[in-house]
C-alpha cells in the first residue's frame, strides 16, 4: 500500500455526499442572499425614480412643477385618491411609498414659507426589504426641493445661471488618498472594495480553511481510532510517517475545496451588495485622464504584487499545516464524538479571536500586551499578512513567517512522535464525570469476580 493509495482512502472517506452537499448549499445560501439583497437595494434606488404622486393642491405652480419633475430625474405618477383611508389606497395603487401634495403647497412655495409635502410609506412585509421600504421616496422628494429651489432662486431673487450654480454648490471638494508615500484623487469611500478584500475576505478565507481542514482531520483520526480501524491501516506493510502524510494532505485538499465554494458564495455576495450599493466610481488622475478604482489601488500600493502574493501563500500554507498538526495530536486524544467536540474547542478558539480582531480593528494599533498575546497565535500572522504587506510592514511579515515555521517544526515532531509511537493508542481524553468512570469501573470489577467464581 503506497502513499497514493492512502491518499485515494482518505479522500473516499472524506468527500461523502453529505459534505458535497453541504459545499453546494454553503455556496448557494450566500450567492442567494447576495443578489436577494443586492436586488432589494437596487429596487429602493430604481423604484424611486418613478412614484405615486397625489396632488391636492391644485396649484398653477403645482402642476408646472409636476410637468418639470421629470428634467430633475423623477417621473411622478399621477393618481386620484378615493378615501381618506391612506392604507387601504396605497394597496388599492399598489404602491408602497406615496407623496400627496397638500393644499397650499404651491402658495407657499412661492413665498418661501417652508413649503410641506406628505410622505407615507406601506409597511407590510417583513425581511431587508421593509427596511428600504421609507427610502422609495428620497428621489421624489430631493426632485421637489430642487424645483422650488430653482422656482424661488428664478421669479423671487431674480439670479442668474451663475449665482444659482455657485448656491448648489458653494465649495467644491477634491479628495485624495494617500498611502505608501504617494497620492491618488480618488475618495476613499471608492476603494472600499479593494479593502474590503483585504480586512474581510482573505481572513475569512484563512478562517475557515483552518476551521475546515481542523475539523476533517480531527475526526477522521477519532472515527479511525474509536472504530479500530486504525490499527489495521498502521499493521499494513507501509510507514506510519507515510499515512500521516497522506492524512494531512488529503485534510487540506478537503479544505481547499470546501473554503473555495464557501469564499466563491462570499464573493458573490460581497460583489452583488457593492455593485448594488455604489456606482461605478472613477476618480482624475493627475493629467485629468478617468482612472477606475481599482486602477488607482494599484497606483496606490494598496494591492499585492507577484512576490507579495507567494509569501502570503505560504503563510496560509502554514498556518494549515499547523492546523492539522495540532488537530493530529488532539484528535488522537479522543475517545468518543463527544470528546472530539470538546477538543475541537481550543482550536477554534485560536482561530476565532484573532480573526474576529482583524476583522474589527488594527492589531498594530492595540496595547502592547494584547498585540504580543495575538501574535503569540500563530494564525494571527496570516491574518494580518495583507494588510502589513500592501502597508510596508514586511519586517512584521517575515517575522512572522520565521516564527510559523519554528511554531510548525514543534507541532509536526509532536505530531509525528504521537503517530509513531503507542501514544496514538494510549492517549485518551474523555468528557465523562470521574464519578461514573469509577462507577463504570466497579461494575467491571464485578463482573470480573464473577466470571472468576
Amino acid at each position: 500500500m503506497k502513499f497514493g493509495n492512502i491518499l485515494k482512502k482518505e479522500l473516499r472517506e472524506l468527500l461523502t455526499v453529505q459534505t458535497i452537499l453541504s459545499m453546494l448549499v454553503v455556496f448557494f445560501v450566500y450567492a442567494f442572499m447576495g443578489k436577494a439583497m443586492g436586488g432589494a437595494i437596487n429596487d429602493a434606488v430604481t423604484s424611486g425614480e418613478s412614484m405615486t404622486v397625489i396632488n391636492l393642491d391644485g396649484s398653477d405652480f403645482t402642476a408646472r412643477m409636476l410637468d418639470s419633475l421629470p428634467d430633475y430625474g423623477f417621473t411622478p405618477q399621477i393618481s386620484e385618491l378615493e378615501s381618506e383611508n391612506y392604507f387601504t389606497e396605497m394597496e388599492r395603487l399598489g404602491t408602497e411609498s406615496m407623496i400627496v401634495i397638500p393644499a397650499g403647497f404651491g402658495e407657499s412655495a412661492q413665498k418661501g414659507g417652508g413649503a410641506e409635502v406628505e410622505v407615507y410609506t406601506l409597511m407590510n412585509k417583513g425581511g431587508f426589504g421593509s427596511a428600504l421600504t421609507g427610502s422609495h421616496a428620497f428621489s421624489g422628494v430631493y426632485a421637489i426641493e430642487s424645483y422650488v429651489s430653482d422656482s424661488f432662486q428664478n421669479d423671487v431673487l431674480g439670479l442668474s445661471e451663475e449665482e444659482k450654480a455657485y448656491l448648489s454648490e458653494p465649495v467644491v471638494t477634491a479628495e485624495y488618498v494617500c498611502a505608501n508615500g504617494r497620492t491618488e484623487n480618488i475618495s476613499a469611500e471608492s476603494l472600499m472594495s479593494v479593502m474590503m478584500s483585504q480586512s474581510i475576505l482573505a481572513p475569512a478565507a484563512v478562517f475557515f480553511l483552518l476551521m475546515m481542514a481542523a475539523q476533517m482531520l480531527m475526526t477522521a483520526i477519532s472515527t479511525e481510532k474509536i472504530d479500530k480501524t486504525l490499527e489495521t491501516l498502521l499493521s499494513a506493510p507501509v510507514s506510519r510517517l507515510t499515512v500521516l502524510c497522506a492524512k494531512m494532505t488529503a485534510a487540506l485538499a478537503v479544505a481547499l475545496l470546501n473554503a473555495g465554494f464557501m469564499i466563491g458564495g462570499m464573493m458573490i455576495y460581497m460583489s452583488s451588495m457593492m455593485s448594488s450599493a455604489m456606482s461605478d466610481i472613477s476618480a482624475s488622475g493627475e493629467a485629468g485622464e478617468a482612472i477606475t478604482a481599482a486602477e488607482a489601488a494599484a497606483s496606490l500600493g494598496l494591492t499585492l504584487t507577484a512576490g507579495e502574493t507567494a509569501v502570503y501563500g505560504l503563510m496560509i500554507f502554514l498556518s494549515i499545516a499547523i492546523g492539522l498538526a495540532i488537530s493530529l495530536i488532539l484528535g488522537a486524544m479522543a475517545t468518543d464524538i463527544k470528546s472530539v467536540q470538546t477538543l475541537l474547542t481550543p482550536v477554534m478558539m485560536l482561530t476565532m479571536v484573532p480573526f474576529l480582531v482583524t476583522v474589527l480593528t488594527d492589531i498594530n494599533a492595540l496595547p502592547t500586551a494584547f498585540r504580543v498575546i495575538l501574535y503569540l497565535i500563530p494564525f494571527t500572522h496570516t491574518y494580518t499578512a495583507m494588510t502589513n504587506l500592501v502597508f510596508g510592514n514586511t519586517g512584521l511579515v517575515w517575522a512572522g513567517v520565521a516564527y510559523q515555521l519554528l511554531f510548525f517544526a514543534v507541532c509536526m515532531y509532536l505530531a509525528v512522535k504521537v503517530f509513531t509511537s503507542d501514544l496514538l493508542f494510549t492517549m485518551s481524553f474523555s468528557v465523562n464525570s470521574p464519578k461514573k468512570k469509577s462507577k463504570s469501573t466497579r461494575n467491571k470489577g464485578l463482573q470480573t469476580e464473577d466470571r472468576e467464581q
